[in-house]
C-alpha cells in the first residue's frame, strides 16, 4: 500500500513537471509571438505617424529659423533625446513588461489631441500630441517600467515648442528688471549710470553712452536655451529625482544673472572704448558671455546640489532609470495565453493608424465668406472728423500724410506724391505689403475728434491664411514702441458690439505714449482674446469642417489714454464707427 501511494506520488510529480513544462513552452511561443505583433503595430504607427507629422515638422523647422523665435538650440534636443534612449537601450528592453490599459488610455488622449492640434492647424499643439504619444504608445505596449524610462527622453522634446512670441509682454518686466539691476551693479563699482524705463544712460564725464536693453537682450530668449542645456546636464549627473528638480529650478536665476552680466560688460566696454564698439562689434558677439556664466555657474549649482544628502531609501528609490528591475511576475509569462496582452496591442495600432490616416484622407476644411464686414470705413464716425492717409514706400523716407494736409501739387491722378522724396503714395503701409499676404483685405482711416485726440482706425480681414491677423504685441516692439502696459476692458458700446477689448500702451521716442485698440470677430462671435479666437478656430476646424474669416479692428488712440481719462469719448466713437462696419448675417 505503501508503494502504490509512492508510485502514484511519483508519477503525479511527473505529470505535473511534462505540465509546467508545456506551459512554459507555450507561455514562451505566445510571449515571442507578442514580442513580433508588438513591434509590428509600433512600426506602423511609426510609418502612418511619419506622414501624419510632416507637416508640423516641416513648420516647426521654419520657427527655428526665425530671429524672434531664437530657437537655435532647438535643432539640439531630439539627439539628445535620441542619445538618452540609446544610452538606456537594454535597461529599457529589460524592463519590458505586459501592454497596459492605462497606456492605451493615455494613447487615446493624445490621439485625441493630435487631431485637434492636426485639424486645427496648431502645430505647436501637434507638438505636444507627438511628445505624449512618443511616451504613452511604448507605455500601452510594454508597460509602465517601460513608460518611467520614456519619461525624460519624450517630455525633454517640449524644449523644441517655439513659444517666445506667445510672452512678448512678459519680455518688458524682464528687460526693466535686468536694467534695475545692471545698473545698480555699475553704480556700485563707481560707474555712474541712470535708468529710463529699460535704457541706462552713462554719467561719467567723457564716457557717455546710452544703452537700451530691447527685447532680445530681455533674456527671455536664453532662459530658454539655459533651460534645456540644465535639464540635460541634470539628468546626467544628479541621482535623484530631488536634486534633478533642483538644478534645473536653478536655470531661471542662472540665465538671469547670465544676461545681467552680459549687459553690464557692454556697459563697461562702453565706457572704456566708447558706444560705438559696445553697441557694435562686442554686442553681437556678447551672446557668449551670457553661455559661459551660465555654464560656469550651472556646474557650479550642480556641485552644490550634488552635495546635499537625502535618505538612503529615497537614493535607492530615485535612482538613474538604469538601474530599473523587472518585478516578478510583470512579464507576459505570467499572463498565460490571456487575450488582453493582444487586444491592448491591436487597439493600439487600429486606433492610432486610423487617426493619422483619417486626418491624411478627410477633405480640406472650407473657407467661410468675408461679406460680414463693410467694404469700406465711413467718411466721418459722427462727430469725428475722417481722413485718409497715405503712406511713402521708400524705405529712406517712410512718410505718413494726411490727406487734407496733402499740398495740391501733390495730386497726380487718383493719387499724391510725397512731398519729401517724391515718390508715389500708397494706402497702405509698406511694412503691411511686405508682410501680409496678398489676399488681405485692409481698410484704414483716421479719425479726429473735437479735443484734438486722433483715432487711426485699420481693419484687417483674413485672406485664406493665418499670416492676415497676428498679435499687435508682435509687432509694435518691431516698429520701435515698447509695451508698458496690456489689459483688458470691458466697453458699453451701442450695439453690443464690441463688449470687450484690449488696451496696450506703448512709448517710442519721439512721442507721448499711444494706446492701441482692438478687438477681433467673425461672422459667428467677437472677442478681444487672441486665446479665444485660436480655441475657437480650432473646434470649427475640427468638428465642422470650416475656417473662420476673421477681421481684427485696431485703433491707434493718439494722445494715449491715461488712467484718470474717463472712456466716455472712446465709447461714443466706437458706438459710431461700429454700427457702420460689421454687416448682419
Amino acid at each position: 500500500m505503501a508503494f502504490a501511494d509512492t508510485y502514484s506520488s511519483h508519477g503525479s510529480s511527473r505529470q505535473n513537471q511534462a505540465n509546467g513544462t508545456k506551459a512554459s513552452l507555450i507561455g514562451n511561443r505566445m510571449k515571442k509571438r507578442l514580442d513580433i505583433f508588438r513591434w509590428f503595430v509600433l512600426a506602423c504607427v511609426v510609418i502612418t505617424g511619419a506622414f501624419n507629422y510632416r507637416g508640423m515638422v516641416q513648420s516647426i523647422m521654419f520657427m527655428f529659423t526665425l530671429p524672434f523665435e531664437d530657437m537655435s538650440h532647438g535643432w539640439v534636443v531630439p539627439f539628445v533625446s535620441l542619445y538618452v534612449l540609446w544610452t538606456q537601450r537594454k535597461v529599457v528592453c529589460a524592463a519590458a513588461g505586459t501592454p497596459s490599459l492605462r497606456g492605451l488610455s493615455w494613447t487615446l488622449l493624445f490621439l485625441l489631441v493630435a487631431w485637434v492640434g492636426g485639424r486645427g492647424a496648431q502645430v505647436r499643439i501637434e507638438q505636444i500630441s507627438l511628445f505624449g504619444l512618443i511616451w504613452a504608445v511604448p507605455y500601452a505596449l510594454w508597460g509602465r517600467k517601460v513608460a518611467r524610462l520614456m519619461v525624460f527622453p519624450a517630455s525633454f522634446l517640449a524644449f523644441t515648442i517655439p513659444i517666445s512670441s506667445y510672452l512678448d509682454f512678459f519680455t518688458i518686466h524682464l528687460r526693466i528688471l535686468t536694467s534695475t539691476c545692471a545698473m545698480n551693479v555699475l553704480n556700485g563699482l563707481g560707474i555712474s549710470v541712470v535708468q529710463s524705463g529699460t535704457a541706462l544712460f552713462s554719467q561719467v564725464p567723457g564716457a557717455e553712452f546710452n544703452i537700451d536693453v530691447a527685447d532680445p537682450c530681455s533674456g527671455i530668449r536664453s532662459l530658454f536655451a539655459m533651460m534645456a542645456l540644465t535639464a540635460a546636464y541634470a539628468y546626467f549627473t544628479q541621482k535623484t529625482a530631488l536634486k534633478k528638480w533642483a538644478l534645473f529650478a536653478c536655470a531661471i536665476p542662472i540665465a538671469m544673472v547670465g544676461n545681467m552680466v552680459r549687459i553690464m560688460s557692454i556697459c563697461l566696454v562702453a565706457t572704456w572704448f566708447g558706444q560705438r564698439v559696445a553697441t557694435g562689434y562686442y554686442h553681437d558677439y556678447s551672446g557668449y558671455v551670457v553661455f559661459l556664466v551660465g555654464v560656469l555657474l550651472m556646474i557650479q549649482a550642480g556641485d552644490v546640489v550634488q552635495k546635499f544628502r537625502t535618505q538612503a531609501n529615497t537614493d535607492k528609490t530615485h535612482s538613474n532609470e538604469g538601474g530599473a528591475k523587472v518585478n516578478q511576475g510583470d512579464g507576459v509569462g505570467s499572463l498565460e495565453i490571456s487575450w488582453h496582452p493582444f487586444a491592448t496591442v491591436l487597439l493600439v495600432g487600429i486606433f492610432a493608424v486610423s487617426v493619422f490616416l483619417l486626418r491624411l484622407v478627410l477633405p480640406a476644411p472650407i473657407y467661410s465668406s468675408a461679406d460680414f464686414v463693410a467694404t469700406q470705413l465711413p467718411l466721418d464716425a459722427g462727430s469725428f472728423r475722417g481722413d485718409v492717409n497715405w503712406y511713402c514706400h521708400n524705405e529712406q523716407c517712410l512718410a505718413v500724410f494726411e490727406e487734407s494736409r496733402l499740398p495740391s501739387s501733390a495730386k497726380k491722378g487718383d493719387g499724391f506724391i510725397c512731398p519729401a522724396c517724391g515718390e508715389m503714395l500708397k494706402k497702405i503701409s509698406l511694412g503691411e505689403q511686405t508682410v501680409l499676404p496678398r489676399d488681405t483685405t485692409i481698410l484704414k482711416r483716421t479719425y479726429h475728434a473735437n479735443d484734438g485726440r486722433t483715432y487711426a482706425v485699420s481693419i484687417v480681414v483674413a485672406g485664406t491664411t493665418r499670416a492676415s491677423i497676428h498679435r499687435p504685441e508682435m509687432c509694435l516692439p518691431a516698429q520701435g514702441f515698447t509695451m508698458t502696459e496690456a489689459k483688458r476692458i470691458a466697453v458699453h458700446v451701442k450695439g453690443a458690439f464690441p463688449q470687450t477689448v484690449r488696451q496696450i500702451t506703448a512709448y517710442r521716442s519721439g512721442n507721448d505714449g499711444i494706446s492701441l485698440i482692438y478687438w477681433m470677430f467673425c461672422r459667428e462671435r467677437e472677442t478681444s482674446s487672441h486665446t479665444v479666437r485660436i480655441m475657437s478656430d480650432i473646434w470649427d476646424r475640427s468638428i465642422h469642417n470650416r475656417i473662420n474669416r476673421w477681421a481684427m479692428v485696431a485703433i491707434n488712440v493718439s494722445p494715449k489714454l491715461n488712467p484718470s481719462d474717463s472712456l466716455d469719448q472712446l465709447e461714443l466713437f466706437l458706438s459710431e464707427l461700429c454700427s457702420n462696419i460689421r454687416l448682419s448675417n
